[in-house]
């Protein structure tokens, strides 16, 4: 049946037939690329929780080892006081091993070095001090610690065997530090017989070496013949005035210093003088 003829018959029935609508397709919405940037970016709005706390963690770490530092941890000092030229240290087995070379490079003209204490007890260090710094040209001297209750003439025998002086090495020194049970009269007539039998031996005055109460408590006015070594730390000036009367050469300022060469602290040392007087003090 043709198209014509069946319009007809459909009017005929009454019926009229209409075409539906063609469906027109939606333009689908233009994307773009995804590129590296644009995976970064979408990574980077999503924070991963696990970076944050680890964030949090390292910056409270660091807080705390901060804290620690400033409140726990032992300042090394400043070596020298200002006021002075002529500096040295005094050391022991406790500072172990030294490196001289670095010491000397550190502005450092003269040390003192443990040798003996009481009886029988030599330095385990000695004679490893004794040479690294005569080898850098340190101008070096030995101290002997006094102890109370043990007889002078053997102390000053145990020193004496230990020590060989030179000319230009320092005095030999006597370290007061404690009065014992003793008598304050029978402890100076005691470090009396020290002195003046290491004198015998050496043939020159040896150094008094003590703390500054120690000094002014048990000593002051009996030792006048001898070069005073005064430690007192903590103070801007020693409390001591060197006099025609008071021969004080040295000055333990802190037993705090730090110097390169040597690990952990050591005592520091200023001399009253100049190097040209210093070596006026040592054996000739």
């Amino acid at each position: 049946m043709n198209r014509k003829g069946k319009s007809a018959a459909d009017k005929a029935m009454g019926v009229i037939l209409k075409h539906p609508p063609k469906r027109v397709p939606r333009a689908k919405p233009a994307t773009k690329p995804v590129t590296k940037s644009t995976r970064t970016r979408k990574k980077a709005a999503k924070p991963s929780p696990y970076k944050f706390w680890l964030g949090l963690a390292a910056l409270v770490t660091l807080v705390l080892v901060v804290l620690y530092v400033e409140l726990f941890v032992e300042k090394r000092k400043s070596a020298w006081p200002a006021g002075y030229s002529v500096y040295g240290v005094d050391v022991s087995h406790y500072q172990k091993e030294i490196d001289w070379q670095q010491v000397r490079e550190n502005e450092v003209s003269f040390a003192f070095v443990k040798a003996t204490e009481g009886k029988t007890l030599k330095d385990k260090q000695f004679s490893n001090n004794w040479a690294g710094a005569g080898k850098v040209g340190i101008v070096r001297g030995a101290y002997h610690f006094y102890v109370p209750h043990v007889k002078p003439e053997v102390q000053a025998a145990n020193f004496i065997s230990t020590v060989r002086l030179v000319s230009g090495d320092l005095p030999p020194v006597l370290d007061v530090e404690v009065r014992g049970r003793k008598p304050v009269a029978q402890l100076r007539a005691d470090l009396k017989v020290w002195l003046r039998l290491v004198e015998d031996a050496y043939g020159v005055k040896p150094i008094l070496y003590t703390g500054y109460s120690f000094y002014k408590d048990y000593l002051e006015g009996h030792f006048d013949d001898y070069h005073l070594w005064i430690a007192h730390y903590k103070v801007p000036k020693l409390q001591l005035e060197k006099s025609s009367r008071r021969k004080l050469a040295f000055w333990q300022h802190t037993d705090g210093g730090a110097i390169k060469g040597i690990d952990g602290i050591v005592d520091c040392n200023v001399f009253y003088g100049s190097m040209r007087e210093l070596r006026s003090v040592c054996v000739p």
